[in-house]
């Protein structure tokens, strides 16, 4: 029996029943302190019972509740439901079956956008997947670029693998993988699609690129460059480009394309560039953005999208600056206050009565805090699931080790659906049964997963390189930007139980104290502290820093731009000011 953490994380480790992680490659044996405490976080801060509007009701009643509200709405016009989830598990039952039913009714979905997407499809554009470098690759590399990845934080055996290598860091700020690396390029936010431009055009001109299809679109697109410009763009001195040009010529590095490099200016066209760049060389998948797009799983099957295509989508960008397209919002596997772009006017409108939320969560999120019909659902070490990785090539039979707290998300979608009288082919398939058809490409099936407990994939999944989609060549923000990094204890608004509410502060070069960070779109009371190595005109946070001083959520600060590939929000990129209040 074995179980694997499903937070939302590239290592995915897979411990024994005693919650050991196993000592087999690529875990080796060890965890992150989020896989620590996990055990220990298990029983605080859990929904015990259903809650509507504030006052505990039993499971049938909350049901029934639900039923009554979603049926009316329904009757008149399914798409003002919006389902909202993400991957707060990476469990197939946990994430994608529970939108058959929403999907069935007609009620409106959100794009999935927030995170990775907009770089998945830019490089899937280049190659047909975006499939890269496997673990056991990584080890065969004698160099490494992390570009914009904390990997040393957020990606603990990816590092292990790697820290031994000749290591290079491009990022906007010096972070603990850049401290512990042995050359670092600090590039100005958004500048990133311009020093990898600039690395084309040096490796063409060099020769290079013949693997590569539609290479002489790339040859115009990057023979107009100007030295002088990129360097300007980019924050870096023409020596330090060429430095890059070399170092990828003559060590052939392996390329970390970290997901905060689709959340910036340029975002999908920067990382489907930088994945270019060991093709150019004639590297097979000399890149690691994410491998679960590749796999052979085919999520749209366990949404339904092979019967029900959502008849209306909100981006996740979008949600706050479209709420009043919406009555009633049912979420799942997100914490969406925390998550979402301009998520205080989605504040506003359940508070106001516009908007009625239910959540179902395990945890007291501030999401939680919010609904009007709160949900308990059980954690991942209490309930079965298939579990897969964006990194390894691992599928893993969830077994619970504790007694289950909550309604499985699945389910709930089958009792609700009963409680309605709401009837559709698309639930006729038990949850079983989807997996099975989910999985089907992939060789493996459900029984087989259940008695052997893992099973690891070999997919094959299209290589192709190609220039793809041309970038437009916007300049970046000038002023300041904001950006985010992860925090070696959290993971985005998860883990509170176990270290406490985070305080929101914000990282700048030369400004102490308390004040307003401020943008188009709203500002947020926070705490500065200042760090001389924090280059000019970047500021940040940390993912985990969730409310401002005044209770505002930091997502206030953004709007309703998406990114040109997958919708994603460029989370990375909005342009700030700062109000001091006091110094301190």
């Amino acid at each position: 029996m074995v179980i694997a953490c499903t937070r939302d994380c590239y290592d995915t480790c897979i411990f024994d029943s005693n919650y050991k992680p196993l000592k087999i490659f690529p875990f080796n044996g060890f965890t992150c302190s989020r896989g620590n405490d996990d055990l220990r976080r298990n029983g605080v801060n859990r929904v015990e019972s259903a809650y509507f509007e504030g006052k505990e009701v039993s499971l049938d009643r909350a049901i029934s509740l639900l039923a009554q509200k979603v049926k009316e709405i329904k009757e008149r016009d399914p798409t003002k439901i919006l389902q909202l989830s993400y991957d707060g598990s990476q469990g197939l039952l946990t994430w994608y079956y529970p939108s058959r039913l929403w999907n069935a009714m007609g009620a409106t979905s959100t794009d999935y956008s927030i995170c990775s997407a907009e770089g998945h499809n830019s490089i899937a554009s280049r190659y047909g997947s975006s499939f890269g470098a496997t673990p056991e690759e990584f080890e065969k590399y004698g160099a490494v670029v992390f570009w914009g990845s904390e990997a040393a934080v957020s990606f603990i055996h990816g590092w292990s693998l790697l820290k031994d290598k000749y290591k290079v860091a491009i990022d906007v700020r010096k972070g603990i993988t850049a401290s512990r690396s042995n050359e670092v390029y600090l590039v100005r936010p958004g500048g990133d699609l311009y020093l990898a431009l600039w690395i084309l055009k040096r490796l063409l001109d060099k020769g290079y690129g013949d693997g590569v299809e539609e290479v002489e679109n790339l040859k115009s697109l990057t023979s107009s460059l100007d030295p002088t410009q990129v360097s300007q763009l980019t924050g870096l001195p023409l020596e330090d480009m060429e430095s890059l040009v070399q170092l990828y010529e003559m060590k052939r590095p392996l390329t970390i394309i970290g997901f905060a490099m689709g959340r910036t200016f340029n975002g999908g066209d920067a990382v489907g560039m930088i994945s270019l760049i060991p093709s150019v060389l004639g590297m097979k998948r000399g890149f690691f953005y994410a491998n679960s797009q590749g796999l052979g799983i085919d999520f749209s099957y366990l949404r339904g999208n092979h019967m029900v295509k959502p008849r209306k989508i909100i981006g996740m960008a979008e949600v706050g600056s479209r709420i009043e397209e919406v009555e009633l919002i049912f979420a799942w596997n997100i914490n969406p206050v925390h998550s979402l772009p301009g998520s205080d006017r989605l504040m506003k409108a359940v508070k106001e009565g516009k908007v009625f939320l239910v959540v179902q969560d395990p945890f007291w999120s501030e999401s939680v805090k919010l609904a009007n019909l709160a949900i308990p659902a059980p954690t991942f070490l209490e309930k079965m699931d298939v579990v897969y990785s964006y990194w390894h090539t691992y599928l893993i039979y969830n077994s619970p080790i504790f007694p289950k707290k909550g309604m499985e998300e699945w389910e709930l979608t089958h009792r609700l659906a009963k409680e309605m009288g709401f009837t559709h082919p698309l639930l006729e398939e038990g949850p079983e049964a989807a997996i099975d058809g989910a999985l089907r490409r992939t060789g493996v099936t459900l029984d087989r997963l259940r008695r052997e407990g893992i099973v690891k994939l070999n997919p094959d999944p299209p290589y192709r390189p190609r220039v793809g989609p041309l970038p437009h060549l916007l300049p970046p923000p000038k002023g300041t930007v904001l950006v985010f990094s992860s925090h070696p204890l959290y993971t985005n608004s998860q883990f509170k139980e176990v270290h406490g509410v985070p305080e929101p502060v914000v990282w700048t070069r030369d400004t102490q104290g308390i004040g307003y960070l401020i943008s188009k779109y709203g500002r947020v009371k926070v705490r500065f502290k200042a760090d001389t190595s924090i280059p000019k005109g970047v500021v940040y946070m940390h993912k985990s820093c969730l409310m401002d001083l005044e209770g505002s959520p930091v997502n206030s600060l953004f709007g309703p731009e998406k990114g040109k590939y997958g919708g994603t929000p460029p989370l990375n990129a909005v342009e700030v000011t700062i109000q001091l209040l006091n110094s301190s």
